[in-house]
């Protein structure tokens, strides 16, 4: 251990003792008891900081534990705060009483050595306990200082040379005590560092006897910058003029950091180093004061990366990842050193652009950037990507300045933008408010349609080309609302899907279907169509499964449609679900053939029964001669891969005649009837199957 201060030799100071204590174990004198008040107080002090360090270091720890949980953090540092100022009020009350009971003993043994006979008085003495001689004292306290945790530093205030530190304080600066002691602040730091300790040093001298506090940076002659919380205060001497200067340091450096760690993390996307959406709102925030009081306008941008679900699903989560960050980039190259992007979450990205001379004009020029280097194929891990954006864009004032308000807006206007086909933007309308509170109570009643039984199944004929006669028919959701009729399909099964609803109203189309099915001519079958939702979220196989059960339909007469959306979500999981379905007996069909992604390996690798011919060409076949020669080449198709060919939209006998002639099986449309529910279907089928007997015989 480092000696702790320089003394003389054991019989001198065993003499000087003598010399000023005839009476070896009598108490210090009041003087004396004076003299030890500055160490009490350094010993108190150093104390009291410890414990700030500990409590504050409890606090660091605890909250490093929980990063991701920024109120926690907040609460632990609270905790430490508290801890540190118990400890310093613990310390302080403990110094005074020591100081208080010093007192009390001198004064004591004083009046004792005044009226009470001396031998009396060294029987009572050997009777207590032996108090410690001046020297001990001495050593125990410098001990004491010497094992506070924390760097503690004594200067000599006429000198300005320091008279002692501590091992923590040699820890700090990185060197040794014999090259601090005797020394000023200009032998060991750099001048400018040196400038600031002397100056501080004068403030706590002018205010001598209370406790300064300050935080700056120091520059340590061996361990380089580092931030400290410095605690000084100016203490009396004998004479009762300021003689020693002490101060207790806590190197916050490592704490600041974490600090500082913190507070990036609750404001930033880790993923791409973005700020997020709580910094995004103070900024917004920021700009509509700037509006206020100095009229700029400014944009709000919401952002939504299309088909990125696919490129998840396709090449993996860190591949997913890897392209957030490039398109984060590549966002950040588009815009101004003024303007802000924040990640919101998931594929979703914010930008704040900042004031335009011409506002609307700007922004349109920043969204037509935005969507042309987005829409520039990616190279992830090897891969070529292609994905786009959809924006909405609110501008203020005029669709408001509040930063909730603005974040709607644009939400509306991107949500616009997505039902409109994707890959463009939308600038904010009122009509957007009006139509989002009219799909919000569609999607209130819509649930209450279900509770309330007000869904019907309506059925289609699908007819056989040769025979004209009826083969089967397809089974289609009808909503008959009390006030607004019947909901389209159109609006009300994109809310459906989006909701989950499509789900409990789904399995309801499918038992309702078998069940009437079963009422029908055996040689009728029964087409129902799979919604994607379906096949992500419900347990298809034993759904299907329990509505033949529960109805005896036999399985080769039900024909699940699905469309080819269902393949590209998750192609591995779908065609085991596609087999397992298969397995049942049940026949498939792909349904809207021609208008998604149209791969022909999707009709290769799973086991379709029917193509179904999407109607747009249907209806365009005596009007343009490329819908005849796709209708051609996909019953080509079919025919070479076994597959049936369904044509719908079927209106006019010359469109029937065409389809006859490329050699389409099926055709289902308005010419053969409209959907109407089985009640109805049933007149219909009653009579076909008359007519289909009437033929036979």
């Amino acid at each position: 251990m480092h000696e702790v201060a320089p003394a003389g030799s054991d019989a001198d100071q065993s003499r000087s003792l003598r010399a000023r204590d005839p009476t070896p174990n009598a108490p210090p004198s009041p003087a004396a008891a004076r003299r030890w008040r500055p160490v009490h107080i350094l010993v108190a002090c150093g104390l009291a900081l410890a414990g700030v360090i500990i409590a504050g270091a409890t606090g660091m720890i605890m909250a490093a534990a929980v990063l991701d949980e920024w109120q926690g953090t907040v609460a632990f540092i609270s905790l430490a705060v508290a801890s540190s100022m118990f400890a310093i009020g613990a310390v302080a009350l403990l110094g005074v009483q020591q100081l208080r009971s010093d007192d009390a003993a001198v004064e004591a043994h004083a009046g004792r050595a005044k009226n009470v006979p001396t031998h009396a008085a060294h029987e009572d003495v050997a009777e207590q306990p032996q108090p410690r001689s001046q020297r001990e004292q001495a050593f125990f306290l410098n001990s004491v200082v010497e094992h506070i945790p924390v760097p503690v530093l004594v200067k000599d205030v006429r000198e300005q040379r320091y008279v002692l530190i501590n091992r923590a304080a040699e820890d700090l600066l990185g060197v040794a005590r014999q090259e601090v002691i005797g020394k000023t602040a200009y032998d060991l730091f750099d001048e400018r560092t040196a400038d600031t300790i002397f100056d501080r040093d004068l403030e706590v001298v002018e205010h001598t006897g209370k406790l300064m506090h300050s935080t700056h940076q120091l520059e340590t002659p061996k361990n380089g910058a580092r931030l400290v919380a410095s605690h000084r205060i100016a203490m009396l001497g004998e004479n009762g003029e300021t003689e020693y200067l002490l101060g207790v340091i806590e190197d916050v450096t490592e704490r600041t950091r974490a600090d500082e760690r913190i507070k990036y993390m609750a404001h930033h996307d880790l993923l791409t180093g973005l700020s997020n959406r709580a910094l995004f709102m103070e900024k917004i925030e920021e700009a509509g004061a700037r509006q206020r009081r100095r009229g700029e306008t400014f944009s709000v941008f919401m952002l939504d990366l299309d088909r990125f679900k696919n490129v998840n699903d396709s090449l993996g989560h860190p591949e997913g990842d890897l392209l957030l960050k490039e398109t984060a980039r590549r966002l950040k190259s588009s815009l101004r050193e003024t303007d802000m992007l924040a990640r919101l979450g998931g594929d979703e990205f914010a930008i704040l652009q900042s004031a335009e001379k011409h506002q609307q004009e700007g922004a349109t020029g920043l969204a037509d950037r935005i969507i042309r280097i987005i829409s520039e194929p990616f190279d992830i891990s090897g891969h070529k990507v292609t994905i786009g954006t959809s924006i909405g864009i609110a501008l203020a004032p005029k669709d408001g300045v509040e930063p909730s308000e603005l974040m709607k807006k644009a939400d509306l206007a991107l949500y616009r933008t997505k039902s409109e086909g994707r890959n463009g933007y939308r600038f904010f309308d009122p009509q957007m408010t009006a139509d989002a509170d009219a799909l919000h109570q569609l999607e209130h009643d819509l649930r209450e349609a279900i509770a309330r039984n007000e869904f019907e199944v309506h059925y289609q004929p699908i007819i056989d080309v040769k025979s004209r006669q009826p083969v089967g028919v397809e089974a289609l959701a009808r909503w008959r609302h009390p006030q607004r009729g019947f909901v389209p399909p159109d609006q009300f099964i994109p809310i459906a899907e989006e909701t989950g609803l499509i789900i409990p109203i789904g399995e309801w189309v499918l038992h309702k279907a078998c069940a009437d099915a079963m009422t029908w001519p055996p040689y009728l079958k029964v087409a129902v169509n799979l919604s994607p939702v379906q096949f992500r979220k419900c347990d298809l196989y034993h759904v299907i499964w329990g509505a033949l059960v529960e109805s005896g339909l036999a399985a080769q007469r039900l024909e699940l449609e699905i469309t080819e959306s269902v393949l590209v979500e998750n192609e591995s999981d779908v065609l085991a679900m596609f087999n397992q379905l298969k397995s049942l007996g049940v026949t498939m069909a792909l349904d809207d053939f021609g208008t998604g992604y149209s791969s022909l390996r999707y009709l290769t690798k799973f086991p379709f029964d029917k193509i179904k011919i999407d109607k747009s060409f249907t209806q365009n076949l005596t009007k343009r001669a490329e819908c005849a020669t796709i209708v051609s080449a996909v019953r080509a198709l079919g025919f070479g891969l076994n597959i049936l060919t369904t044509a719908e939209g079927v209106e006019t006998e010359r469109q029937f005649d065409m389809l006859a002639a490329a050699g389409v099986n099926l055709v289902q449309g308005y010419m053969f009837g409209r959907p109407c529910p089985a009640s109805e279907l049933d007149r219909n089928l009653v009579g076909a199957a008359a007519s289909r007997v009437e033929s036979a015989a």
